[in-house]
């Protein structure tokens, strides 16, 4: 899919079991000049731990995400455990939701409220982990004229999740970690340079 020159992006990337490893090696290799923000969700793990390992595997800045923070372009926002973690605008707003999905935090909403408010510049991807969180937001990213992509669930240690939107949402791409974040920068590109189209 060709994106506009002129479109403002973002990336959304869920996980639950088995994400952080391929979490790490796609955050790993990224440009500290990305030309978007990145809002990580992975559920079923500790939020501390999580933070700890991507501030010291990931090229670019990690922040805890707060409610009300801003999204910046070539930040990673980690969100929190046990509440869920939603886009609006351009801040992120955090809070527990009693009619939301079980999984906190929901990929799902995070997907879904990433599609609202940046339609087609959405960048999505879902890493290993459990059942099916996740699957409605790629539908609602699809919907927007978004870029979905899944690592391969062959070579996810939980395929579960990448599963679901192989069988359900029919992703962009279905790609093995090391080669995501590769794409991500084509998908995106860098600031001070000039995408292909």
């Amino acid at each position: 899919m060709t994106q506009s020159h002129n479109q403002e992006h973002i990336i959304v990337i869920g996980a639950s079991a088995g994400g952080l490893k391929p979490m790490t090696e796609v955050l790993s290799v990224l440009p500290h000049n990305l030309n978007a923000p990145i809002v990580v969700a992975i559920h079923g793990g500790r939020l501390s731990q999580l933070t700890e390992v991507l501030t010291r595997t990931a090229s670019l800045p990690v922040r805890k995400a707060t409610d009300g923070q801003a999204l910046e372009r070539g930040v990673i926002a980690v969100c929190p455990g046990g509440e869920h973690t939603r886009i609006e605008g351009r801040v992120l707003r955090l809070g527990r939701l009693p009619d939301a999905a079980r999984f906190q935090p929901s990929v799902n909403l995070l997907f879904r409220s990433a599609a609202e408010h940046y339609g087609a510049g959405t960048v999505a991807v879902v890493l290993s982990g459990n059942l099916n969180d996740g699957t409605e937001g790629a539908q609602d990213v699809h919907a927007v004229g978004g870029v979905m992509l899944v690592q391969a669930p062959a070579e996810a240690d939980y395929p579960s999740m990448p599963a679901s939107i192989v069988l359900h949402d029919h992703p962009d791409a279905v790609l093995q970690a090391e080669d995501i974040a590769g794409r991500l920068l084509e998908l995106v590109g860098s600031r001070g340079l000039v995408r292909a189209s």
